[in-house]
């Protein structure tokens, strides 16, 4: 795919999964058992959902940066197997592509590592000479949180959100603040709440990123209060579907009831569908229902990736 056919132009990060299934620590160790060999798959919130979008058959291009190793070189392949255009993919000499190590026990549950925990290469990205209006068929430039912390990608991600405003073209933003990991001090809640000025559409987790974000105490009020009146705001609740405030009022979203698998990438899934949706017209309503059906598909797969290829 080349830039011209570009309608979703996606800037933040990607990363590399590397899971490992752990043996049973209750079983005696069998020196002849062959074990689940490790797995690699590509991660990263805002490559999960370039890479769902272009499963929809949006045509998409991912800004962003990793590092000149050899996971950065496999990020880079993974996003052609996928037709991702990714003119706007730079290669950083002096940081390493993250790595996020899952360690899963035979009952599901996981153990999470990431490496490395500050300074990886996602943070590093800079514009330089890219300008968003090389891609002239694009209409939406969507954003992840996770690239709000880190300097230089920060006034990066806030400069082409602003661009892309004056270029006429739809902004999302999904939250993803990480509060367990990160904490929210006041410097990094104003630049939030700059990104969100600047945002057309805003997801989030309900528990998780709108209500701590909003400092309100009922998630009616927060969505209302980051609303203003002026744009999408979609507080995802998981298995009860989300809760929109548009400009026109408030809405429940409910979710589909499938057989669950893995919830991993789930509101990557779901901002993926509601995007996908906007795009080719659909209203907010229709939209956030594409939204719920699209993820209820990815759990019902392993992987954060989960989402089947057309």
């Amino acid at each position: 795919m080349n830039k011209n056919e570009t309608k979703v132009v996606v800037l933040g990060d990607s990363n590399v999964d590397i899971l490992v299934r752990l043996p049973d620590r209750n079983q005696p160790i069998i020196t002849d058992h062959k074990y689940a060999p490790p797995e690699l798959h590509g991660g990263g919130t805002a490559a999960n959902v370039a890479v769902s979008l272009a499963r929809l058959g949006v045509p998409v291009s991912f800004m962003g940066s990793v590092g000149a190793d050899n996971y950065g070189h496999w990020v880079e392949e993974d996003f052609k197997r996928e037709g991702i255009e990714i003119s706007g993919l730079q290669m950083v000499e002096d940081a390493f592509t993250v790595m996020v190590m899952a360690l899963i026990e035979p009952n599901g549950e996981r153990l999470i590592y990431v490496w490395p925990p500050t300074g990886g290469a996602h943070n590093h990205f800079t514009l330089n000479e890219i300008d968003l209006s090389s891609w002239p068929s694009a209409k939406w430039l969507h954003t992840t949180g996770i690239c709000l912390r880190g300097k230089p990608v920060r006034e990066t991600v806030l400069a082409a959100m602003v661009e892309a405003r004056k270029l006429g073209w739809e902004v999302s933003l999904d939250l993803n603040l990480r509060t367990e990991s990160w904490g929210l001090n006041p410097e990094t809640q104003e630049i939030f709440e700059r990104a969100i000025g600047l945002s057309d559409v805003v997801f989030g987790n309900a528990e998780e990123e709108i209500l701590p974000l909003s400092k309100k105490r009922s998630l009616e009020s927060a969505v209302k209060g980051l609303c203003e009146n002026k744009r999408v705001i979609i507080a995802r609740q998981g298995s009860e579907g989300a809760l929109i405030c548009t400009p026109d009022g408030l809405f429940h979203s409910p979710a589909l009831q499938v057989k669950v698998v893995d919830t991993l990438g789930a509101g990557d899934a779901f901002n993926a569908g509601f995007i996908a949706a906007q795009i080719t017209g659909a209203d907010v309503a229709e939209a956030s229902k594409r939204g719920n059906e699209t993820a209820a598909l990815k759990i019902q797969y392993s992987g954060a990736r989960g989402l089947p290829k057309r």
